[in-house]
């Protein structure tokens, strides 16, 4: 390579260099929580068994925490105690209104894990009924935010992800069931992927600029 060329290259390298020292901003949440006294959430519902859908509320509750430290968040509960509460059968605008009334709360989080494909990497015997494998999950983590004031929805997003995890029962014409003594281990990747996608909007994220 002659030094013409060699010259080219390093000045096409430049602007890289420069943009890769640039320092990093940090851009705010584009939804703040802290104008709200008291947040509520309801526990997320799933189409699955087992306690995946625990573990995602529970960590998409640490993801807003620990973006918006202060944020008062009060853990109502599963969305069929919390309805029974109000004495609503569905989460409407009128149930939404009383859930804020009754725990004086100004905004309310839900959300629901949905569970698409299940592929276990083992072949099924015929003559089992079930059994716990590992497997490669498809799924979809939904979330909202309601004012209680009128029951109008603030802001939503999904996220949908697909990776291999351990522990899930797999049942003959039946819901996957998902459990597991260390949940970190066993499913925590795809929860911190939907989780990490779904949260872009609330929690502080830094940009080169």
């Amino acid at each position: 390579m002659d030094r013409m060329n060699i010259s080219l290259l390093v000045l096409g390298m430049i602007p890289l260099i420069l943009i890769g020292c640039a320092p990093k901003v940090m851009v705010l949440p584009r939804i703040d929580l802290k104008v709200y006294d008291n947040v509520g959430i309801v526990e997320f519902s799933s189409n699955a068994e087992g306690n995946l859908d625990q573990f995602a509320t529970q960590k998409f509750l640490e993801a807003i925490q620990s973006s918006q430290p202060g944020v008062r968040i009060l853990e109502l509960g599963n969305k069929e105690g919390v309805l029974e509460s109000v004495q609503r059968d569905q989460l409407d605008f009128k149930a939404i209104v009383e859930i804020g009334k009754k725990y004086d709360v100004a905004a309310l989080i839900t959300g629901h894990l949905d569970v698409t494909d299940v592929k276990p990497k083992v072949q099924l015997s015929t003559l089992l009924r079930s059994m716990s494998v590992e497997a490669d999950v498809e799924a979809s983590l939904t979330a909202r935010l309601f004012e209680t004031k009128d029951g109008a929805t603030l802001w939503t997003d999904s996220a949908r992800s697909k990776q291999t995890i351990a522990h899930v029962r797999v049942i003959s014409n039946g819901p996957a069931y998902f459990d597991a003594s260390d949940p970190e281990n066993a499913y925590g990747k795809l929860v911190h992927a939907l989780v990490k996608e779904i949260s872009k909007d609330l929690r502080v994220r830094y940009e080169r600029r």
